[in-house]
């Protein structure tokens, strides 16, 4: 029957009466309730009920009996599920569901306990039955717990130990706002008319969100979806669809049947209704279907993602010696994703900023991320999928395997492109400022609940797994390395693990091919890095002639805790690969292990074979190890010298490590700045991509540092001075056929010089936007990879007028560069229209996306005049906030991480400590992120104590004064 009107809005309201409690679910169901729509639809016919089980025990088990904490006991094992929906897309947003499990019991127990949340129950349908007899189980009880997002649900009898029943029940939820479980968006099309899409997110912790299910990694099994949808939707799944059906009694809906899958996680199984058409990139006859799905209008922008695809999947498949093991992969892109992207097995959902790029109006920048992005999410569908975690403590093997393979894979397909050239600057540098704050965590680390869960889904996760695992190549051989991860997930498919499991498998190959001592295991070296917190810094002192005394220590930027930075030392300690060369004989290639520095706290290590005094030497070859090192003075000195009469002879990789330690030291109170800085000394020779990077990300502190203070001018004119002959050489206007470097570093270099206001580049970008806002659709004069630092010149510059243009070309669905007009908005000098801005970003209806509001927060903070109105309207908007996003991974830690990183004042820690105090308990997942600022601001206050007057004296000297008498 057709679904009326009246009944769809009682079911809305039973559903929400429900959801409004926090205790216990009914246990019975009154006679409207009872009359669920159509809901024989959702019944299997096949599956006939045998006899119910009325026997009673002579003593009913109590409710109170039952897990505590928020994970499932190991008493039962999830083998299928069938699960069916109805999503009221186009209606009042209501699904109605159906769901059966067949589950064996691997201990003796009165409870099916599942997870549940944001779904009612239909009590009265729930059955349990035993499999094969076809007996059904009397339920005593039915309870929820909303704090554990639990349903228990208590029998009369025990189920028998190695028995396999089944559970079914039908249950009412809600497409909801939030990204989050199986949810809704919308987007306009050309003719200006609203669309509706239903998709899931349901990574780590949301696919009870949409049925009630097991939902932890290990318990794996298989899935049959169904989804009903109007003739004129269409739906995807994991798995192929194998046939529609109408539905009885309602008109104009049809059932969609998917074949079954193979054994997965609960946070893989994916499904979307939607009305895009279906882009064919490979009909499956030659490999793996793989089908690009999108919104009409931006079909033509999938070409790019397309074709990297079916590289990539060919590449992993040689390189894992494991074909794709399903017979399709999907993407699909959703008008809102809390995660750029996400790897559910064959069918992957992205933002359309990941996966769409248009070579007339995209930066190379943009195509860079669309190559790296489509290649980590299928680098999952081997590691992570294939072979899944066993809980989320292991996170890291997940997102960090596939940082780095994804950077590995489009390095060897387009390696003109240099990507594992960039690595260090890219994932290792800019990791290693966060992981040098006592606050940091390490890579696997025990989490309980969800929050905590999300909390991890950080830079630590992600660029420091990438990096300690570029490092373990390295120190195994590639041909080790290798070898040991296909025979672990030949061995272990559609199975979990942990990181123990792969060590194993690792350290058989290291030792089968001689790359690692017998009396070594990749456990033994592994353990140090992925379960201590931060790093250490090797330090290299010359005694004598030819011989150097090295040390390892726990490197932190906190210089005001030396008794404690002693005392965490001696508990800190790693296996470090060492690797070196000499000035006397420079060897940049060979990054093998020439010896370890242990972790059995034996120091200080001898070190025989040092060169001769007028030669330098550099430890960690292209930065292969996840460690800084720092030298005698006299060495600095030499490697100074050798960057200015030659830089090109130490290996590009390691001039962007020079800078970067150097700083780094610097900024810990391990070095002198003198030494720093007269480093870059030969930056004005330097035209390489990576070290500029280097040079640039340690610019950013110094600029964030002296921002606010009387000093900041000759802060600025000193930068434009280093920074000025490279620009002048580049200018704004690229030749044709630009490596990715090249086309990079212009980007940085005019970014640079416009934001310091440098007379030339402010003038030529508001001549360029002003001809392009004259004819935006003809105009050709702004390379894309430009773009960004001439829109934002232009508004900063400008006023309402500009801002409202660029505003209302934002909300157009095509154009030139959009994003990076997006992102120039927060460039506005004008406060009144930031504060605007924020408060829209925030807002349903004002034409941002909910998706897009925590990088329009960031996009102000971290502007100079920006931050301190952002934080003023996070602290006064924290609840309004977190209530309106929700529990999106990186957002809320991002903020917080952007809005305070420049914050240097007594004022400014008191706000933040007060902060945290008043939100105590509902910081969520930027609980860590608030610790961490914290760390941040006093460590800046202690750095500006420190090191203000050395660098202001050092700069006047120099001839860049910001003293009014030297005006």
């Amino acid at each position: 029957m057709i679904l009326k009107k009246e009944d769809a809005k009682m079911w809305y309201l039973v559903m929400l009466a429900h959801l409004a409690s926090s205790t216990t679910m009914p246990t019975t169901t009154s006679a409207s309730t009872a009359a669920f729509p159509a809901r024989a639809s959702f019944r299997d016919a096949s599956s006939d009920i045998g006899p119910i089980n009325t026997s009673l025990t002579s003593t009913p088990v109590p409710m109170h009996v039952k897990p505590e904490g928020v994970r499932l006991l190991k008493t039962l094992k999830p083998l299928h599920y069938q699960v069916r929906l109805q999503p009221f897309i186009n209606g009042n947003f209501s699904i109605h569901g159906h769901v059966k499990v067949d589950f064996l019991v691997l201990t003796a127990t009165h409870y099916v306990v599942l997870h549940m949340a944001d779904i009612v129950s239909l009590n009265h349908t729930t059955k349990v039955v035993e499999k094969e007899s076809k007996q059904e189980q009397r339920i005593l009880q039915q309870k929820y717990s909303s704090s554990r997002m639990f349903y228990f649900i208590l029998l009369q009898e025990a189920l028998t130990e190695d028995t396999t029943y089944t559970l079914s029940l039908d249950f009412v939820g809600t497409l909801g706002e939030q990204p989050r479980g199986f949810y809704r968006s919308s987007y306009l099309k050309e003719n200006g008319e609203r669309s509706w899409v239903a998709s899931t997110q349901f990574q780590s912790t949301d696919a009870r969100r949409a049925f009630p299910c097991f939902d932890e990694p290990a318990l794996k099994a298989t899935f049959k979806i169904f989804l009903a949808r109007e003739r004129h939707m269409k739906s995807l799944s994991n798995m192929p669809l194998i046939s529609t059906t109408p539905i009885e009694g309602q008109e104009g809906w049809v059932w969609d049947e998917f074949q079954k899958s193979v054994p997965m996680s609960t946070y893989l199984v994916a499904f979307a209704v939607y009305d895009f058409p279906v882009r064919i990139v490979n009909d499956g006859t030659n490999g793996t279907m793989l089908r690009v799905v999108t919104r009409k209008a931006m079909q033509g922008r999938t070409t790019h993602a397309g074709e990297i695809a079916l590289r990539v999947l060919h590449y992993y498949e040689s390189y894992f010696q494991i074909s794709f093991p399903l017979p399709k992969i999907d993407f699909i892109t959703v008008p809102e994703n809390s995660f750029s992207a996400m790897e559910n097995w064959g069918l992957i959902t992205y933002r359309e900023s990941g996966l769409l790029y248009d070579p007339e109006s995209s930066s190379a920048r943009q195509k860079q991320w669309t190559s790296y992005l489509v290649a980590h999410e299928l680098a999952h569908q081997w590691f992570g999928n294939l072979v899944t975690l066993s809980w989320w403590t292991d996170l890291w093997l997940n997102e960090g395997f596939a940082t780095y393979m994804a950077e590995y894979a489009i390095d060897y397909l387009e390696p003109s492109r240099k990507e594992l050239e960039q690595f260090v600057v890219k994932r290792l540098q800019s990791v290693m400022t966060l992981d040098a704050l006592r606050s940091s965590h390490p890579v696997s680390v025990a989490v309980n609940d969800p929050i905590q869960i999300n909390e991890i889904f950080d830079v630590i996760s992600y660029n420091k797994g990438a990096s300690i695992i570029r490092m373990m190549s390295h120190f195994l051989t590639e041909i080790a390395f290798r070898s040991g991860l296909q025979t672990y997930l030949t061995q272990l498919s559609f199975k979990n693990a942990d990181q123990d499991d792969l060590w194993q498998y690792l350290t058989v190959a290291a030792h089968g091919e001689g790359t690692l001592p017998q009396h070594l295991s990749v456990k033994t070296i592994m353990d140090t890095w992925t379960l201590q917190t931060g790093f250490p810094v090797v330090t290299v002192t010359r005694v004598g002639n030819t011989s150097a005394v090295i040390t390892q220590e726990y490197f932190v930027l906190d210089v005001n805790t030396l008794v404690a930075r002693e005392a965490q030392t001696k508990a800190h300690k790693w296996w470090i690969p060492v690797s070196y060369t000499t000035g006397e004989n420079p060897n940049f290639s060979d990054t093998s292990v020439k010896f370890w520095l242990s972790d059995d706290g034996i120091e200080p290590v001898s070190f025989i074979g040092y060169p001769q005094p007028h030669h330098w030497l550099i430890f960690n070859i292209k930065q292969t190890g996840y460690y800084r090192v720092n030298y005698d003075e006299a060495n600095w000195d030499l490697l100074t010298q050798q960057l200015q009469e030659n830089h090109r002879v130490i290996h590009v990789t390691n001039r962007a490590q020079i800078i970067d330690d150097a700083f780094n030291l610097a900024r810990a109170g391990r070095l002198s700045y003198r030494i720093a800085l007269e480093v870059i000394s030969y930056l004005g020779q330097e035209e390489e991509y990576v070290p500029w990077k280097a040079a640039f990300t340690n610019f950013q502190y110094l600029f964030d540092m002296f921002s606010r203070d009387p000093s900041f001018g000759g802060v600025r004119d000193y930068l434009l001075s280093v920074i000025l002959p490279l620009y002048e050489k580049l200018g704004f206007h690229e030749a044709a056929e630009e490596a990715l470097p090249t086309v990079l570093l212009r980007t940085n270099v005019v970014t640079w010089v416009c934001y310091l206001g440098h007379p030339h580049c402010r003038l030529e970008s508001l001549s360029l936007f002003r001809r392009w806002k004259t004819d935006p659709v003809n105009f050709k004069g702004i390379s894309s990879n430009i773009a960004s630092a001439v829109f934002c010149t232009a508004i900063r510059e400008g006023g309402e007028e500009e801002w409202n243009f660029a505003w209302r070309y934002t909300r157009a669905n095509s154009g030139v560069s959009i994003p990076e007009l997006k992102d120039a908005l927060a460039c506005t000098s004008e406060i009144w229209l930031l504060s605007r801005y924020l408060e829209g970003a925030f807002t349903t209806g004002s034409g941002m996306r909910r998706q897009d509001a925590g990088r329009t927060f960031t996009n102000v903070a971290v502007d100079g005049i920006g931050t301190l109105i952002a934080w003023d309207f996070l602290r006064a908007n924290w609840n309004r906030i977190t209530d309106y996003i929700g529990t999106t991974f990186f957002t809320l830690p991002k903020m917080v991480q952007e809005v305070s990183r420049s914050f240097n004042t007594p004022q400014l820690l008191a706000e933040l400590e007060e902060f945290q105090r008043v939100n105590e308990g509902r910081l969520l997942m930027a609980e860590r992120a608030v610790a961490q600022a914290l760390e941040s601001t006093r460590i800046n206050l202690a750095w500006m104590q420190k090191n203000k007057a050395f660098i202001v004296d050092w700069l006047t000297q120099k001839g860049f004064s910001s003293r009014l008498s030297d005006i």
